[in-house]
């Protein structure tokens, strides 16, 4: 068991962690690895990026966003924090009206994202899984770290809670189970001390959470997911180059993608970016080394980003995260009482709460600068 003050470091790390590299890999989001090198040399700091796609330097996108919101749904009620979840969706949704780069006061959000907000908006709150979309991507493990956080002890009540903080927008199994493997791998590097992420406890362990997830919803066992997750781990055995397991990710996930899913390892596909977040957590040697190597690959940079940071700082802690980049989160200072709450898993509602939170921040979007 870690002792109390490592507890809170680590929790810090994670939730800081994910929203530093959000924020790090937001204003180069869909950039290749190629035009972020001849930008920036190699990314390592908080920038904007004049054009359409502006955003605030600092600020986090929809992968912050929802994961702050999960985490206040998980405070107000552990038992069922995808009602709150899904409220909180659309309470954001509801807040403001339509703008450039923002849908109400969400930001980045998808297509598929939107369609089940407008679903819960149209039918009303009470099945919250009902407009969930048959969606592979990683929208679901964006924003699950707090679940790993809070149920850190308890595999299979993570499992189960990660099931239903995940179904209230994806309903592909690949899509799930992205979030269960990343949600799996942060509890662990939490609480054990292991050399690496890529391990064959891992391994098990998302074996076991396939198998439960499909009882939970009442489906047959799906085992692509985990099979994509042991042939990572065995790669990872005889090999010492991340580009090589880059291509056996892409390799692997080509046999359960789609003929319409763009199958890289930097794409928004759970079988690629997640397992990609996974592999640079584990080939690194320190926080900023993962953050900067997930960034400067490009691709889904901001959502890899938030994955990376979340389970690196899982695994360094706050105390591990570069001060720099602490100072340019708009979020830090903001996940103090939250942080607390988590660490002694308290019930109740979080302050400042997270619409009032938004709103302040949406106001950095006035100072825009011109083209």
């Amino acid at each position: 068991m870690l002792a109390p003050e490592m507890l809170w470091d680590r929790i810090a790390g994670c939730l800081h962690g994910l929203l530093i590299g959000n924020s790090l890999g937001s204003p180069v989001e869909g950039w290749t690895a190629a035009q972020i090198e001849a930008e920036f040399g190699t990314l390592d700091q908080m920038v904007e990026v004049r054009g359409r796609h502006w955003r605030p330097r600092g600020l986090h996108t929809d992968d912050g966003q929802q994961a702050l919101a999960v985490l206040d749904a998980i405070c107000t009620d552990p038992e069922h924090p995808e009602q709150r979840f899904a409220e909180l969706m659309v309470e954001l949704r509801d807040a403001a009206p339509q703008r450039s780069g923002r849908w109400g006061l969400h930001r980045g959000v998808s297509r598929d994202f939107r369609h089940t907000v407008r679903g819960m908006q149209a039918t009303g709150l009470d099945k919250p899984f009902a407009h969930a979309t048959p969606s592979a991507g990683n929208g679901a493990a964006m924003r699950i770290a707090p679940a790993a956080l809070w149920w850190r002890d308890d595999a299979r009540l993570l499992n189960q809670r990660v099931v239903q903080l995940s179904a209230v927008t994806h309903s592909d199994m690949r899509g799930i189970m992205g979030a269960l493997t990343l949600a799996t791998a942060i509890s662990q590097a939490l609480v054990i001390r292991s050399p690496g992420v890529l391990t064959q406890r891992l391994r098990d362990s998302v074996e076991t959470a396939e198998r439960q997830a499909a009882a939970q919803l009442g489906i047959p066992v799906d085992t692509r997911f985990s099979r994509l997750v042991g042939g990572l781990v065995e790669h990872r055995r005889t090999t010492y180059h991340l580009p090589e397991v880059l291509a056996g990710i892409e390799e692997r996930a080509r046999a359960i993608g789609e003929p319409n899913e763009q199958v890289e390892a930097t794409s928004g596909f759970a079988a690629c970016s997640v397992l990609l977040a996974l592999a640079i957590v584990d080939f690194s040697s320190c926080f900023e080394e993962a953050v900067v190597t997930a960034i400067n690959l490009g691709g889904e940079t901001d959502t890899v980003g938030a994955m990376v940071g979340a389970l690196a700082g899982a695994r360094w802690g706050l105390s591990a995260v570069p001060s720099r980049w602490l100072d340019d989160l708009r979020a830090t200072g903001s996940l103090l009482e939250r942080i607390e709450m988590v660490v002694n898993n308290d019930t109740g509602v979080c302050r400042p709460d997270l619409l009032a939170l938004e709103l302040q921040w949406d106001t950095l979007y006035e100072d825009r600068p011109r083209a």
